[in-house]
């Protein structure tokens, strides 16, 4: 294995979180995140994008793509053809104020405090949800900020017929309690990317005081798509359920437990077939964690450490893609000792021989 970084920057507004990567059109190699963040949860993200053009090994400086006066948080990105699709999510004024409160230093309250009320109620309504944008040209350049219904950490995925398929949360904010008034799943579909069909309701598991949140699918030929869920509670649990759909992601199987240590699920199928599952460890030895399948995920494979060196909980979001050997990337994000903020790093590996 070969570990690298990304981005990383030890400026005030420097943090850089929630990854995701996918390969261009043209070959090159995109990861997009959230960046220029003052901490893990305040109003200045903003969704950068950084390139590739040796398979991982050096990347350009981050670039902004994503936008609005919200804090842009995790980023996700789908490729079809020429279009590639970035989206991220954000949250209200009043809940960064309750974080503020919460979590911030007197001087960090003062200025996302001074931040917020320079947001008028009339932005804050223009672009408050579930957001995206769309490249035409392969990456190069980026459209207007939309929105749309549903929320997921990494984004859509691309069907066989090049058509976007996006699982996600309905999107809600929390509230004052820390809780959602909305706990749906849904999926969404577009053959452009930029128009989105209306919200299909997809159920979910429903266990009392386990949160089922951030899923994220997969294409693995034809009309048959994986799904997970990570899943988690007040005692520790932190894991991913999945299921699978036979008619292109409008209804799925029974969602089924896992029992991995960690999460959020991202998906990546190679061109040989294999399903790779990468997800986050938030117990020591904290880390990035992979796992393969060769059945659709039907079974997995013995657990890969891609990272055991974390410091924390606060990291993760791994998210993979091929390179043009056959060899794999994946992108994360964690801190390193002495560091003020999170930075996005990579590690590059093989697929393990089948045994």
């Amino acid at each position: 294995m070969k570990h690298g970084t990304v981005v990383k920057s030890e400026l005030l507004f420097g943090g850089f979180n929630w990854p995701s990567t996918a390969r261009l059109p043209d070959g090159r190699i995109m990861a997009v995140c959230s960046g220029f963040r003052l901490a893990h949860v305040c109003p200045f993200g903003k969704v950068v994008a950084c390139y590739s053009s040796d398979e991982g090994l050096t990347w350009s400086l981050p670039s902004v793509v994503l936008d609005t006066p919200l804090d842009d948080r995790d980023a996700g990105i789908a490729v079809s053809g020429e279009r590639v699709v970035v989206t991220s999510f954000n949250n209200s004024r009043a809940f960064q104020r309750r974080i503020a409160g919460r979590d911030h230093t007197p001087a960090e309250r003062a200025l996302i405090g001074a931040y917020c009320d320079m947001v008028s109620d009339e932005e804050e309504e223009a672009y408050l949800g579930s957001t995206f944008v769309v490249s035409k040209d392969g990456g190069v350049t980026f459209g207007k900020v939309s929105r749309v219904p549903v929320s997921s950490p990494h984004g859509p995925c691309v069907l066989g017929d090049g058509s976007f398929y996006y699982l996600g949360k309905a999107f809600c904010m929390e509230d004052e309690h820390g809780c959602f008034a909305i706990d749906r799943l849904q999926s969404i579909s577009s053959k452009d990317g930029e128009q989105w069909t209306p919200p299909r309701e997809i159920p979910m598991p429903a266990i009392d005081g386990v949160l089922f949140c951030e899923p994220h699918a997969v294409c693995l030929g034809g009309k048959s798509i994986l799904a997970g869920l990570r899943a988690q509670d007040r005692k520790g649990m932190f894991t991913i359920w999945t299921a699978k759909s036979d008619d292109g992601g409008q209804s799925f199987g029974e969602w089924k437990p896992t029992g991995f240590d960690g999460s959020p699920p991202h998906f990546m199928r190679h061109s040989c077939g294999a399903v790779v599952i990468t997800y986050g460890r938030r117990k020591a030895p904290f880390g990035q964690r992979a796992r393969i399948s060769y059945d659709g995920g039907e079974s997995w494979g013995e657990e890969i450490v891609l990272r055991g060196d974390g410091l924390n909980w606060d990291l993760g979001y791994p998210a993979t893609c091929e390179c043009g050997d056959g060899s794999l990337l994946t992108v994360y994000y964690q801190r390193e000792s002495g560091a003020r903020h999170s930075g996005i790093y990579y590690t590059k590996w093989q697929l393990p021989q089948r045994q």
